[in-house]
């Protein structure tokens, strides 16, 4: 039963972060367009006020905190594995969502490749395992979880680095929306391994160091607000579809891959059910490198058709 509720907040969130996302998208049109749904009457003069301060915008972080808020309650319920394959549900529901909000068309090709990514994670949820509190512990004790956090924080950097060399525009989105799926992952992660702790130190199981808490504590704390500044960075330069599904299938892909090397949430699965888990994984990949392909196709950045080339920060 515990397990049915975990499904059910993550799909809540999902849907909260998707049109969240997509109002966030809505807010940073509206320094250019009198209509920023359509995109239509070009305003003579850029907005000036300020983006973060526009209803669209509210309306769009009230939603993602509602988000951000299911997503952490779930984690009570379900393992760091299935959070990431469910979220992967997130896209299409981003596509239906960036339709009716946004106006943005899908092409055929791009809903085959959604449908690959859905029917992969679908084959991961059905395989996917969850793992006892003090497995993560024992393995946030251990250096290589440390060594492995550390390269992720490194890799998000070096990534960050390039985009300011690197000005093409299928590289920005790509990389910017990467960055996001990272931090967000991260968040989760820590979040999971806060949770898992505070189980053990209220059941008088373990006590873990109090440097290791802060550490995580910290990265929480950061990865939190990068996840939404690099997000907010894409979807003010680029369409709200890419942005939104390159994001989260590395939230996804990230998480699973965190599951199972960082809490251990595999440990118990069958061979059976780690081949069609790997293979549910190569499709959800599969999905993703094809998406990515279609962005060259169509124009990126929406402030190509407007009469200013920036939109007002």
């Amino acid at each position: 039963m515990s397990q049915v509720a975990g499904i059910g907040l993550i799909f809540i969130a999902s849907t909260c972060s998707s049109i969240g996302m997509n109002f966030q998208k809505l807010a940073h049109r509206q320094g250019e367009y009198h209509d920023p749904r359509t995109m239509q009457k070009p305003r003579n003069k850029t907005l000036d006020s300020y983006v973060y301060c526009r209803p669209y915008m509210i309306l769009g972080f009230i939603l993602t905190t509602a988000a951000v808020i299911c997503d952490s309650i779930a984690l009570f319920f379900i393992g760091t594995t299935m959070i990431g394959v469910l979220g992967c549900m997130a896209i299409p529901i981003n596509v239906f969502v960036s339709r009716y909000i946004l106006f943005e068309q899908i092409k055929k090709t791009e809903k085959c490749y959604i449908l690959i990514i859905t029917i992969g994670c679908l084959a991961c949820l059905i395989t996917a395992k969850s793992h006892e509190p003090i497995e993560t512990f024992i393995r946030f004790s251990k250096v290589e979880t440390a060594i492995y956090i550390t390269c992720i924080w490194i890799f998000a950097f070096v990534l960050y680095t390039l985009t300011l060399f690197i000005n093409k525009n299928d590289f920005q989105l790509i990389v910017l929306s990467v960055i996001s799926g990272i931090m967000g992952s991260q968040f989760v992660s820590m979040g999971k391994y806060l949770l898992d702790i505070t189980w053990l130190i209220n059941n008088n199981i373990q006590i873990p160091p109090t440097l290791q808490i802060i550490g995580v504590s910290l990265l929480a704390i950061i990865a939190l607000p990068l996840q939404i500044m690099f997000l907010n960075k894409s979807l003010e330069k680029f369409n709200a579809t890419h942005s939104i599904a390159i994001f989260q299938c590395t939230w996804c892909i990230l998480n699973v891959t965190q599951g199972i090397i960082v809490f251990g949430d595999m440990q118990s699965a069958s061979t059976v059910e780690y081949v069609i888990f790997i293979m549910g994984f190569v499709m959800t990949c599969l999905g993703i490198i094809g998406l990515s392909k279609q962005i060259g196709d169509e124009p990126l950045s929406y402030s190509d058709h407007s009469p200013s080339s920036s939109v007002p920060l």
